[in-house]
């Protein structure tokens, strides 16, 4: 090849690749994730963007995850709160890891969310469920855990033997939630025994006129949780009677967005997820009621009924398991619990979940006073 043509190319070549970064964000990866000033893809649910003054949250509709808007105003007052002192965390810094319960993780990355934004600190948040979770958590590949059911004692010899000492946090309620597609007209409610026949193991029941005679010859959809959640052992338990108990020929996940699309695209379709998420789509899933055969008759899952306790069995407590040593040596990460639960009503609310009551968040102030030592 030639000087002239050798140089021509290194020209071209060196032109194309400027081009290129200039008409690239400076960060993409970062602009996708934490959008500022325009709405690229949000790629991940539950963060928040902003575009023309107005606040806007990546949330699940449709096809996949697209931008709602919240209703707020850029700079409005949120989880934030005006009672923290957010000064007390500027200059708290490092890297905190998450994993575990789908889900926790929406009232987790909330916090992750505004810590980020108060703090140094990147949070991390993964959604492996609770199993996953707790097999890195025991492992010691992460700081914090996220679980919607309490450790087993399988679980927590795993830690021990690897020499992990561990501290249960409780952080809210959830009411675990019944969905079916929102054109279907024929269930309003369902008996734990019927869930039962539906979802035990070997199960036969593929059309619904076969679970009830007054229900029409529609095939039956199943969307639910993996077998490394939280959710699925807590379900199993409480409506066959066995943890970990259920038919195989459904379609399992530990993404409860999976869950959500599948309802909405199938008319015979039925699928249980946290509460939070239904809250988060009930215009594209629809809760049914539960009657749980003791007389309080069919109650949709609600924040009154949790109290009330008539919303039983599928009402559960949520959970985050911390790592004490890891509290111990991360200068983050015993900032970020006390302010997760500081503002953990507000932080609950915002994310849909039901908030604890004044004695159990007392029960979690006296527990993370104890790690801090």
């Amino acid at each position: 090849m030639s000087k002239f043509l050798s140089k021509t190319v290194s020209v071209f070549a060196a032109a194309v690749m400027l081009a290129a970064v200039m008409a690239q964000p400076s960060s993409a990866a970062s602009v996708k994730d934490y959008p500022v000033g325009q709405l690229l893809e949000c790629g991940s649910r539950n963060k928040i963007g902003v575009a023309n003054g107005l606040e806007f949250k990546c949330s699940i509709s449709g096809g996949g995850l697209k931008w709602k808007r919240t209703g707020k105003k850029a700079g409005a007052e949120t989880a934030t709160g005006p009672k923290v002192d957010l000064s007390a965390y500027a200059n708290v810094s490092g890297l905190i890891a998450i994993d575990g319960s789908s889900t926790v993780a929406p009232l987790t990355s909330v916090a992750a969310e505004a810590f980020e934004k108060a703090s140094k600190t990147k949070v991390v948040v993964g959604i492996s469920g609770t199993g996953g979770g707790a097999t890195k958590f025991c492992n010691g590949e992460i700081d914090i855990a996220n679980a919607s059911t309490k450790y087993t004692a399988t679980q927590l010899a795993l830690c021990e033997k690897n020499g992990i000492k561990v501290t249960e946090l409780r952080l809210a309620t959830d009411a675990l939630s019944v969905v079916v597609n929102p054109r279907n007209t024929f269930i309003k409610c369902l008996s734990i025994a019927q869930l039962k026949r539906i979802w035990e193991p070997n199960s036969k029941l593929k059309y619904w006129s076969e679970l009830d005679k007054s229900f029409p010859r529609v095939k039956m959809a199943l969307f639910g949780a993996g077998t490394d959640s939280g959710t699925f052992t807590y379900f199993t338990e409480v409506v066959n009677g066995k943890s970990g108990a259920s038919r195989v020929d459904y379609t399992p996940t530990e993404d409860d967005n999976v869950t959500v699309n599948g309802v909405r695209r199938s008319l015979g379709a039925l699928g249980y997820y946290g509460y939070s998420y239904y809250k988060e789509n009930s215009d594209i899933n629809r809760a049914i009621a539960i009657d749980h055969g003791r007389g309080a008759g069919c109650v949709l899952p609600s924040e009154e009924a949790v109290v009330a306790g008539t919303y039983t069995p599928l009402a559960r407590p949520l959970f985050i398991y911390v790592n004490n040593a890891k509290a111990a040596s991360n200068k983050a990460i015993l900032p970020f619990l006390e302010f997760y639960a500081l503002q953990l009503s507000t932080l609950a609310e915002r994310a849909k979940f039901l908030p604890l009551s004044a004695a159990q968040k007392k029960s979690l102030d006296d527990a993370i006073a104890k790690l801090k030592g």
